[in-house]
C-alpha cells in the first residue's frame, strides 16, 4: 500500500513538472485568453499565410509574362474583398452559436447532418494538414543553415520532434501557448508593417527601379492578354492567405467572458492585419516586378531591398520562419474543440470531450500529433508533395458556412436581410468557386486523395455515430426497467427480513458514470450478494452530475448514490481517494468493487470507449485488501422482459 502511493507520488511528480499544476474546472475562466492572447493562439495561421500569398499570386500571374505584374493588386484587393466577407460570415455564425463549431455547427444547422459532416471532415483533414505543411516548410527552410536535416530520414525525424514540441505546449494550456508564442507573432506583424511602412516611403520619395533583385524565371512562352483561368487560379492562389479565419469561430468557448465580444474582435484584428499585409505585399512586389523563385521568397527579396542586412531584415526573416512553426498550433487550438462538438453529437469518440489537467481537451491534441506525424512519414515530409492538398478543406468549409447563412437569412428574411444574403451568398459562392479551380488545377498532384479522405471521413462519422444510437437504445433504463429493479430489491429486503444475516460485512461499492441497465444489472448482482450497496459517482463533469442526479430519483433507485468531487476531472485518482477513505474506516471486513462493463458486438467498438473501468480495474489489483470484479452486459443477450435482466453465473 505504502509503495503504491510511493509510485502514485512519484508520478504525479513527473506528469507535474512536465505538463503544469493541474486546474480545477472551477478556475476555468482563469485558463481562458484575451483578445491579445488570442491573436498567437487562433491567428498564426493566417497571419504565416499572408507571408507566402504574394508568391502564390505571382505564380499564376507569371504565366502571362510581365503583363501579369499590372494584375497583382487587383486580385489582392479581390481577396481582402472575400476577406471582409468571410470576417462577416463568422462573426454571425459567432454571434449565433457562441457554444462554437463554426462551419459545422452552421453546415448542420442549416444544410443538414450531412453537410454538417462534410464541414467537419474538411476541417479536420485542413487542420492536419496545417501541422504537417506548417512545421514540413519551416524545417525545409532550415536546411540550408542546417545541413544534418538535408537526408529525409533526418528531417522526417525534426519534423516529428517539433510537432511534438507543439504538442507538448498545447498540453499545458492555450495561457503556456499564448505566452510563449505572443511575443514572436506580435514582433512579426510589427517588422512586416516596418517592411511596407518604409518601403512605401521609399517608392513615394525616390521611385521604384523595377527587378531590382529579381531572380528566377518569367514564362518564355508569349501569352496574349489575360485569361480568366490565369486571373482565377492567381485568385486561387492567394486565398491561401485565409487559412485559419475558422478556428476563432470553432473556439470561441476558448475566450474569456464576454467571450463572443472577445471572440469577434479577435476575427477582427485577424482580417485588418491579413488584409493590409497582403495588399501592401502586392503592391510592393508589383512595383519592384519580384519573381519568387525556390526559397528566395517575395518577402526574402522585400525584406533584402528595403532593409538590406540589417537587423531588421535578419529579424523579419527569423519570425518569419518561427512563425511558420506557430501556424501549427492553430490547429493544436481549433481541431481539439471541433472533435469535442462532434462527440457530444456522436460523430467522434466521447473521450473527445473530456477536459484534460490543464484544461484542453487532451485527447484531441494528442490525436492530432499522430495523425499528422504519421502524414509527414508517409510523404517523407515533403512539403512540396503535401501543399496540393492544403487549403482546399478549409475553402470547403468556407463555402458551406457562407451558403448555410443565406438559406437561413433567406428564409427568415428579418431586418436588413437583403444585405445580409448578399454579402453570406458572395462569400459562399466565390469560396465554392475557389475550391473548384484549387480541384481543377492541382487535381494530378494530389488534390484527388482530398476527394477520397473527406468521404471516408463522413462515413467514419456515421458509423461512429450508428453505434452509440445502437449501444445507447441497448442500454437505456425504462421505466419498465426500473420498476423490476424495484420489485427485485423488495423480494430481498423480505427475504432478509425472515432470516439471520452473518456477521461478516462486505461491502460492495459499484462506480457509477450513468443510469443506464449496465449499472442496474450491476447493482443487482451486488445487492444479491449483501445489503451493503454504495454507488458511487465521480463528478468531473456537473451537468452530468445533476443529470444523474435526476435520473436516479425520477427511476426511484433505491441504493445509495455518493457523489465524489473531482476539481480536476481525476476520475480514477479520485475513486481510488474514495475507496482508501471507506477502508482507513475500517467497518467491514472486505470491501468488493463491482466494476459495470459493456462488451461491445464487434471487438473494434472497444476504440469508441475510454477504457475507465479497466483502468480502475488495473489499479485496484494492486490493493491486497480490495476485492475486485466485473459485472459484463452483452447486449446481444438481452432478454425481452426486464425482470429477466438476471446475473449469468458463467460471468
Amino acid at each position: 500500500m505504502m509503495m503504491a502511493n510511493n509510485n502514485k507520488l512519484l508520478w504525479l511528480r513527473i506528469r507535474t513538472s512536465i505538463f503544469g499544476h493541474p486546474l480545477a474546472t472551477q478556475n476555468a475562466e482563469d485558463a481562458k485568453v484575451g483578445v491579445a492572447g488570442g491573436v498567437p493562439v487562433f491567428g498564426s495561421d493566417i497571419i504565416s499565410s499572408e507571408g507566402y500569398a504574394p508568391d502564390e499570386i505571382l505564380y499564376a500571374l507569371l504565366l502571362a509574362g510581365s503583363l501579369g505584374y499590372a494584375y497583382i493588386l487587383k486580385i489582392s484587393v479581390a481577396i481582402v474583398l472575400l476577406v471582409i466577407s468571410i470576417f462577416l460570415v463568422y462573426r454571425k455564425a459567432i454571434q449565433k452559436y457562441p457554444e462554437g463549431g463554426g462551419s459545422y455547427t452552421i453546415a448542420k444547422a442549416y444544410l443538414g447532418e450531412n453537410f454538417g459532416l462534410i464541414a467537419g471532415a474538411s476541417l479536420t483533414l485542413d487542420y492536419v494538414l496545417t501541422v504537417a505543411v506548417s512545421v514540413s516548410s519551416a524545417i525545409e527552410n532550415l536546411t540550408g543553415i542546417i545541413p544534418w536535416l538535408a537526408p529525409p530520414q533526418h528531417k522526417v525525424l525534426a519534423d516529428c520532434l517539433v510537432i511534438l514540441f507543439m504538442a507538448w505546449i498545447n498540453l499545458r494550456g492555450l495561457k503556456e501557448s499564448a505566452k510563449l508564442f505572443a511575443f514572436p507573432v506580435y514582433l512579426y506583424i510589427a517588422t512586416l508593417a516596418l517592411l511596407i511602412g518604409t518601403g512605401l516611403v521609399e517608392i513615394l520619395v525616390h521611385g521604384v527601379t523595377p527587378m531590382a533583385v529579381a531572380t528566377g524565371h518569367i514564362a518564355s512562352t508569349s501569352v496574349s492578354g489575360m485569361t480568366w483561368f490565369i486571373l482565377a487560379r492567381a485568385f486561387a492562389g492567394g486565398t491561401t492567405a485565409l487559412t485559419g479565419f475558422e478556428a476563432v469561430s470553432n473556439g470561441v468557448t476558448a475566450f474569456k467572458n464576454p467571450a463572443q465580444k472577445r471572440a469577434i474582435h479577435t476575427l477582427m484584428v485577424l482580417a485588418i492585419v491579413v488584409s493590409l499585409g497582403l495588399i501592401g505585399l502586392t503592391y510592393l512586389a508589383g512595383a519592384y516586378h519580384l519573381v519568387p523563385a525556390g526559397g528566395n521568397t517575395v518577402l526574402n527579396q522585400l525584406g533584402l531591398i528595403i532593409f538590406g542586412k540589417t537587423i531588421p531584415y535578419f529579424v523579419l526573416m527569423g519570425t518569419a520562419a518561427a512563425i511558420l512553426v506557430i501556424a501549427s498550433s492553430t490547429p493544436f487550438a481549433g481541431l481539439p474543440i471541433l472533435l469535442s462538438l462532434m462527440a457530444r453529437d456522436g460523430y467522434t469518440p466521447r473521450y473527445f470531450k473530456n477536459l484534460g489537467d490543464r484544461l484542453v481537451y487532451s485527447v484531441g491534441i494528442w490525436t492530432l500529433f499522430f495523425v499528422s506525424s504519421l502524414l509527414i512519414i508517409v510523404f517523407h515530409g515533403d512539403t512540396h508533395t503535401m501543399l496540393p492538398l492544403y487549403a482546399i478543406g478549409v475553402l470547403l468549409s468556407f463555402a458551406l458556412t457562407g451558403l448555410g447563412l443565406a438559406k437561413h437569412i433567406w428564409k427568415t428574411r428579418g431586418e436588413k436581410w437583403k444585405s445580409d444574403f448578399a454579402i453570406f451568398s458572395f462569400g459562399g459562392v466565390v469560396s465554392f468557386l475557389v475550391f473548384l479551380v484549387f480541384i481543377t488545377t492541382k487535381f494530378m498532384q494530389g488534390a484527388w486523395i482530398v476527394l477520397v479522405i473527406m468521404p471516408l471521413l463522413v462515413l467514419m462519422f456515421r458509423g461512429i455515430r450508428y453505434v452509440y444510437q445502437g449501444e445507447i437504445q441497448d442500454v437505456e433504463v425504462t421505466r419498465e426497467a426500473s420498476e423490476a429493479f424495484h420489485r427485485y430489491v423488495m423480494k430481498l429486503k423480505r427475504r432478509r427480513a425472515n432470516i439471520e444475516l452473518s456477521d461478516y460485512k462486505n461491502k460492495i461499492i459499484v462506480p457509477v458514470y450513468d443510469l443506464n441497465l449496465i449499472v442496474i444489472k450491476t447493482l443487482k448482482y451486488a445487492y444479491a450478494l449483501t445489503p451493503q450497496v454504495t454507488a458511487v459517482h465521480v463528478a468531473s463533469d456537473p451537468n452530468r452530475t445533476a443529470k444523474l442526479l435526476k435520473h436516479w430519483a425520477e427511476h426511484h433507485i433505491e441504493i445509495p448514490l455518493e457523489i465524489v468531487d473531482s476539481p480536476y476531472r481525476a476520475t480514477v485518482h479520485d475513486f481510488l481517494n474514495y475507496i482508501d477513505k471507506v477502508e482507513k474506516k475500517g467497518n467491514f471486513d472486505t470491501i468488493t468493487v463491482a466494476i459495470p462493463e459493456y462488451v461491445p458486438e464487434k471487438l473494434w467498438h472497444n476504440i469508441l470507449h475510454n477504457q475507465t473501468g479497466q483502468l480502475m480495474k488495473l489499479m485496484l489489483l494492486f490493493r491486497k485488501s480490495i476485492l475486485v470484479t466485473s459485472v459484463p452486459y452483452h447486449p446481444i443477450l438481452k432478454e425481452a422482459h426486464p425482470d429477466d435482466l438476471k446475473v449469468n453465473s458463467k460471468h
